[in-house]
């Protein structure tokens, strides 16, 4: 079984009560004469895990349960995010296969894998949670480079004439876990839309598909992720480089 890839791509993913009706056909192609048999059935009182069990003979199973897939004929698998999905199923015995697929609805996130309080810091659950650049901190933190072991900026702090310059003052940082692990870039008037990797243990971030205000692309360490507060470094060998955000609406 393969596991889906939430913060350090690791995660496995399904769910559902006992075997309903298809919901719809997908792809209905397929050796001929093949009926396909299989149930689809979610854990009572924790709806985040569901029973896959492939019962069709002469075929080759194979899942798809929209956080990865697994070709195991029978599997337990976590569907991480609330909301309705579709589990398809696939029975192989040619070069086509014969599709069809299960509705299932998950009440809420995953309490057992979102329970570390950062998730919620970070993204205020589906709701989402804006981040901007922090300039009214008092240490004038929000930007710049120090030394490796620093918990601020001590080197180097460009003047808010220079962050002006870079064009990032009124960027600002969305995260959520609105059915997916998500993140929007709001800069120069312009939404990006991604992905991110957030990893509560070791306390690191990555954005996938775009960056951080004024990034480096890199996998960045926390230093402090408050209610209020997001502070992130690029660590380098003596060094490091510091971003420094704020909750929107927020001021210190």
């Amino acid at each position: 079984m393969k596991r889906f890839p939430l913060y350090i791509l690791a995660l496995a993913a399904t769910c559902m009560h006992a075997c309903e009706p298809y919901e719809k056909s997908v792809a209905p192609s397929g050796t001929e004469g093949i009926q396909l048999q299989f149930s689809v059935t979610q854990t009572q009182g924790y709806d985040n895990e569901v029973t896959l069990k492939s019962n069709t003979k002469g075929v080759i199973p194979y899942w798809d349960y929209v956080f990865g897939g697994t070709n195991q004929k029978d599997a337990v698998v976590i569907m991480p995010f609330a909301g309705d999905f579709y589990i398809k199923y696939y029975g192989y015995a040619g070069a086509i296969p014969k599709c069809d697929s299960v509705k299932v609805t998950v009440s809420q996130n995953d309490p057992k894998f979102f329970a570390s309080p950062y998730w919620q810091l970070l993204t205020n659950g589906a709701a989402g949670k804006t981040w901007v650049w922090a300039f009214d901190a008092p240490d004038n933190s929000y930007f710049g480079v120090g030394p490796g072991d620093s918990p601020t900026p001590t080197w180097w702090v460009p003047s808010m004439a220079e962050m002006t310059g870079y064009g990032v003052v009124n960027d600002e940082m969305t995260f959520n876990l609105d059915k997916g692990l998500n993140y929007q870039l709001l800069h120069g008037g312009k939404n990006t839309n991604a992905s991110f990797t957030f990893d509560p243990v070791n306390m690191t971030l990555k954005i996938n598909g775009s960056d951080i205000s004024n990034g480096e692309k890199t996998t960045y360490n926390i230093l402090k992720l408050t209610a209020d507060e997001l502070s992130v470094v690029q660590q380098g060998d003596g060094w490091r480089k510091f971003w420094h955000f704020k909750r929107k609406g927020f001021s210190f």
